[in-house]
């Protein structure tokens, strides 16, 4: 059986990793590793990961000889640990925005890359116009959702503190780049419209002094804002608001907002382009301009109006999971293994 390798730090949970565990519970036909290279990785994900895969740690670990090694890192490590891997095809596997200025988009390191895969058509298209070198390397395939976990997890018993007017929730990464700053510009326009709401925000950040510093600006919204941590089931409350909001600077791909509509809850994003692979403005759900602000305020009404309507025209969300899998086993299948 061939051997593929995962490769990625693992330092927390976030969709990247969620991203790994879909696609290595469903693939099929492989012999399966995740690498690791953080004594400070997350111990619930390594135990989740262990029951579909061998996970090894590289910094221990010397003699790892794979048919495939897919790095999930943009650090890529290619000078130390993913070196010294004895791999037949490496592969680069893109879930961050991409910094084309970055050293992994190094001359040096696009040479050692068979592949590049991403999980969204825009990001593709920014490396395929950047780099002539990778634009036969380069394929798009979306990330694997889990949607019968998803559906039944949301099923599981949540008692919430609901308003009868307006629920939200954020799953994210508590920092800056997550949006955090947009979000307190709607909850002001929201509370000067005199809209009873609750905010639910789940998830949290490795940096506690950043984490800590957007939480204290949301002070005067004690009453509105439910800052609930990390959790392993963020689903079963999801499933009871009304719009799952995603707010960042950019994204490669909303991995929570797809989560959400497999939930049938509605979505409000930004609008990096990725938004618009995933939500139609005023047909499913709501795109707001990441920089003018000041327009937040005349949306206000069509968030909280439409809630139903934008429900509605969801329904039963329709997720293609074989036809991505059948993407990865093409992929693979293709390669010459030499």
């Amino acid at each position: 059986m061939k051997k593929i390798m995962f490769f990625f730090p693992l330092i927390y949970i976030g969709g990247t990793e969620t991203a790994l565990l879909n696609l290595i519970k469903k693939l099929k036909g492989y012999d399966v590793y995740v690498g690791y290279a953080n004594d400070s990785s997350d111990k619930h994900m390594l135990k989740e990961l262990s029951k579909y895969s061998k996970v090894v740690n590289l910094e221990k670990e010397d003699n790892v000889e794979v048919d495939y090694l897919v790095s999930c890192s943009m650090r890529f490590h290619l000078y130390d640990i993913v070196k010294k891997i004895k791999r037949k095809k490496t592969i680069l596997w893109v879930h961050q925005v991409v910094n084309l200025t970055d050293s992994i988009l190094s001359s040096a390191c696009r040479s050692m890359v068979d592949c590049v895969v991403t999980v969204s058509k825009t990001i593709s298209e920014q490396l395929e116009n950047t780099f002539e070198d990778l634009k036969s390397k380069v394929k798009t395939i979306y990330n694997v959702i889990d949607k019968d976990a998803v559906v039944k997890k949301a099923k599981k018993h949540c008692k919430l503190e609901l308003s009868k007017q307006l629920n939200l929730v954020t799953v994210a990464r508590v920092c800056n780049d997550k949006g955090f700053g947009r979000m307190l510009v709607l909850a002001k326009d929201l509370k000067e419209a005199g809209i009873d709401f609750k905010w639910y925000v789940i998830g949290d950040n490795f940096n506690k002094i950043e984490a800590d510093t957007i939480k204290e600006s949301f002070s005067e919204f004690k009453d509105n804002f439910i800052w609930l941590g990390f959790l392993n089931n963020p689903h079963n409350i999801v499933k009871q608001c009304d719009y799952s909001v995603l707010l960042s600077s950019n994204e490669t791909w909303g991995l929570v907002l797809t989560e959400a509509m497999c939930l049938g809850v509605p979505c409000i994003s930004t609008d990096f382009e990725v938004a618009f692979e995933q939500i139609k403005d005023k047909s499913n759900g709501i795109i707001l301009s990441r920089d003018n602000l000041d327009s937040y305020k005349d949306r206000i009404s069509d968030i909280v109006d439409n809630k139903a309507k934008y429900k509605a025209s969801i329904g039963e969300f329709n997720y293609d999971n074989e036809s991505i899998l059948n993407s990865w086993n093409k992929l693979l299948d293709e390669m010459v293994l030499v």
